[in-house]
């Protein structure tokens, strides 16, 4: 598999535990000196056991030491899918929870935790999400907005509202099986510009399995879809300053059944994915996190990976001139 890889550097930030996996990324808004970001993901005994904590790191940008840690968790609940916003002044560490109960009934609930320091943690907000897989949103103008997934009727529906207290559905239906012929999507990236239109990443687990590109202006109750024509699991995304964006998550080799990490750019205009690195990775991996800094230049991206000895760890690692290496790439902008 080594031969594969771009040569990247990369650091492992978890603590031994039996698997490691879903990660996300964000700059450290409380950080004046600007030198550090945060990684959380799910500390559990596997990939679907009952036990997942969510651990929140400090890093170090340059030395990608760990300078804190800190952990959630909940009795008899999976915390699972960690993702990090900072809306109204506090960081929020938003998941999705499975919950036992003792009469052997189970719940499932869209939850939200807030920090405004990024040490102590609140309490769990349930954001009324019901019957939706509510994966994660982007902000904007004092509101967020997200995509839920459905999977019984193979379909999302996209929410909206304050992360803080409660989420509504703002638009049903908007992609799925039963409206477009293409069946179960699930995980998205959601992105905003900074003229307030809304982009999305789709993962799809079915048919011919290909990932969606879509796009909404204000209120963003019309959407168009493309196909992009490979499948992409656990997405992430960022934005450039052309407009253009930066996209990673699962790529599958299906002759080969090969499951790596990848880094694209995406041209908004052509609808085109272009390869840019492949992360060293294999096995159970993907769900990244990115992080753009301020000069738009410098990619921080955490993702986790089964590549040494089969076990699932976190690692982060960085692309100094991601402009430059879209050269060297020779991708048209």
């Amino acid at each position: 598999m080594s031969n594969i890889f771009s040569d990247i550097d990369i650091h492992r930030v978890s603590a031994p535990a039996m698997h490691a996996a879903f990660t996300d990324l964000h700059e450290n808004p409380f950080d004046k000196t600007g030198h550090t970001l945060f990684c959380c993901y799910r500390e559990a005994t596997n990939h679907v056991s009952w036990d997942g904590k969510i651990v929140i790191l400090t890093i170090d940008k340059q030395t990608f030491r760990v300078t804190r840690t800190e952990r959630i968790s909940l009795p008899n609940t999976d915390l699972r899918d960690p993702k990090l916003t900072f809306f109204n002044g506090n960081l929020i560490m938003s998941c999705y929870a499975k919950t036992k109960h003792n009469d052997d009934k189970k719940s499932y609930n869209a939850l939200s935790f807030l920090s405004s320091d990024g040490f102590s943690w609140s309490s769990q907000i349930k954001l009324g999400v019901v019957g939706h897989w509510l994966w994660n949103y982007a902000c904007i103008e004092g509101k967020a907005y997200g995509f839920g997934y459905h999977r019984p009727s193979e379909s999302i529906s996209l929410f909206s509202g304050n992360p803080m207290r409660r989420m509504l559905m703002h638009k049903r239906n908007v992609f799925g099986l039963e409206k477009t012929g293409k069946g179960y999507p699930n995980e998205s990236a959601f992105v905003f510009d900074h003229q307030g239109n809304a982009y999305v990443f789709l993962r799809r687990d079915a048919d011919t399995f290909s990932a969606q590109f879509g796009t909404s202006k204000p209120p963003y109750t019309q959407w168009q879809w493309y196909d992009l024509g490979i499948y992409i699991g656990g997405p992430a995304a960022v934005i450039l300053n052309d407009g253009h964006f930066l996209v990673s998550g699962r790529h599958i080799d299906w002759d080969k059944r090969q499951f790596t990490t990848r880094l694209w750019h995406f041209n908004r205009e052509t609808k085109k994915l272009s390869e840019l690195a492949i992360l060293p990775s294999s096995l159970d991996t993907s769900y990244p996190g990115m992080v753009l800094d301020k000069s738009n230049s410098t990619l921080y991206m955490s993702y986790y990976s089964s590549h040494i000895e089969q076990q699932a760890r976190v690692y982060v690692t960085k692309f100094d001139d991601i402009y430059g290496l879209i050269q060297r790439k020779k991708i048209r902008p």
